[in-house]
């Protein structure tokens, strides 16, 4: 499939009032504190070295799920890990930043709190463009 035909970024969730109260309910009211501490870790933005170590990091599992991909039990391990050779995972910040970034305007669905997956063509602009500002 061509890279234009795929989209550039899937939604994988955002802020839903019955996840909330659904997690709430399940682990007798614990989740909210854990995970008001993992969504300000998300939403807290980053300065351009530590944007450009996490795309880095992020592209560099995506190329080693590529090399999976080759084989069938790859392919299983990359279904069952969640990791894929052309998108990788961002918070809804770093959605806004990567685009920032690579001099695109972000989309206007792309809340902080989100959960999103950005083609990875899109993540090495982002991270090619602070690789640039970083050396110079």
């Amino acid at each position: 499939m061509a890279k234009s035909a795929t989209p550039i970024l899937k939604i994988i969730s955002g802020p839903s009032p019955t996840s909330q109260g659904v997690a709430s309910a399940t682990s007798g009211g614990i989740s909210p504190l854990i995970s008001a501490l993992s969504t300000a870790a998300d939403l807290a933005p980053l300065d351009g070295k530590q944007l450009f170590r996490f795309l880095h990091f992020r592209m560099a599992t995506a190329k080693r799920a590529e090399n999976r991909s080759k084989w069938f039990g790859g392919r299983l391990l990359n279904k069952l890990s969640g990791e894929s050779p052309d998108y990788i995972p961002l918070s809804g910040a770093q959605v806004r930043q990567a685009f920032g970034a690579a001099g695109i305007q972000p989309p206007e669905f792309a809340v902080a709190a989100g959960q999103y997956e950005m083609r990875l063509d899109f993540a090495r602009k982002a991270f090619d463009a602070l690789k640039a500002e970083h050396d110079a």
